[in-house]
């Protein structure tokens, strides 16, 4: 068996692997996280020495190769030897052409070079990089479905004039695209109360920055005190924070503004049934008072 049939029967083997896993086996196309990101700017980083394990995108040929760059089609042979024979050779072959978004890289050009490195066993591979300014950190192993997530964070940021703090790269990370929809009407929403409360016109970046420290975090650390992240898999803390709101404004209006986040909490995981998830309401349990499901309110 040549490489290049082993390096085929790879490929096969990381598409089923992905099935079974969920482990994302397509390579990431730079036009939908372009496009998903509003991508605009970029910086000429020059040569730098790149890990291959983060080269996990591409521009144009995601058809061609796998997330780990492994050739997916027979027409790819030629080209494929040619490059090896280039790579074992005493010049090597001449640095790929790469853009940077976050922390994972995508081929302009250069796919078999990257594709025959990683089959030689290599680490780094030297490219020319041109990095784009993202809003949101990206990783190896993000897949399209969590770039569209990220493009709804993306939105969200900007409409709000947050920021991801360094410490918090996954503030606001949730599983659902109508998150970010929500998060927004409550930003909104408390800035109606905020300019009420403060007698005068608030600006949307001071709301938010409000709604963030005084609304969203204290419900987050209600939620990661009690520990119920662990009985929603595969649910973030935002998923959570959506959920658990709605109980507790259905809890305050029935028993008063003396109900705790704490108390929400509790009611969300006294109600929780079986396989529940943040999809399904709950009931409201942490006083007396009848099993009606809450109605949605924003926040």
């Amino acid at each position: 068996m040549t490489e290049f049939d082993a390096a085929r029967r790879g490929a096969l083997m990381e598409e089923l692997l992905g099935i079974v896993t969920g482990k994302p086996a397509r390579l990431l196309p730079f036009a939908e996280v372009k496009e998903e990101l509003r991508l605009r700017r970029f910086v000429d980083r020059g040569i730098e020495e790149v890990p291959l394990g983060r080269i996990v995108g591409t521009v144009g040929r995601e058809h061609d190769f796998t997330r780990a760059f492994l050739p997916r089609h027979e027409s790819l042979r030629e080209r494929w030897g040619q490059v090896t024979a280039l790579a074992e050779g005493p010049k090597g072959f001449p640095p790929v052409e790469l853009y940077r978004v976050g922390g994972v890289y995508f081929v302009v050009d250069g796919h078999h070079r990257v594709s025959v490195a990683r089959r030689m066993g290599l680490e780094r591979i030297e490219g020319r990089v041109r990095e784009f300014q993202a809003p949101v950190p990206l990783a190896p192993d993000t897949s399209i479905e969590e770039v569209m997530l990220m493009g709804g964070l993306a939105d969200f940021l900007e409409a709000t004039g947050l920021k991801l703090e360094s410490d918090r790269p996954d503030e606001f990370r949730a599983t659902e695209l109508g998150a970010y929809e929500r998060l927004l009407d409550h930003v909104t929403t408390h800035k109606y109360y905020l300019g009420i409360e403060r007698n005068r016109p608030v600006e949307c970046g001071e709301a938010a920055v409000s709604w963030r420290e005084n609304v969203f975090r204290p419900m987050i650390e209600a939620i990661r005190k009690s520990g119920i992240l662990a009985e929603f898999p595969k649910r973030t803390e935002t998923d959570l924070y959506l959920f658990t709101m709605d109980h507790l404004h259905y809890l305050r209006e029935q028993y008063g503004r003396g109900v705790t986040e704490e108390d929400a909490v509790q009611g969300v995981r006294a109600a929780k049934p079986a396989k529940a998830s943040p999809k399904r309401r709950a009931a409201p349990s942490a006083k007396k008072g009848t099993g009606t499901p809450a109605r949605r309110r924003k926040t």
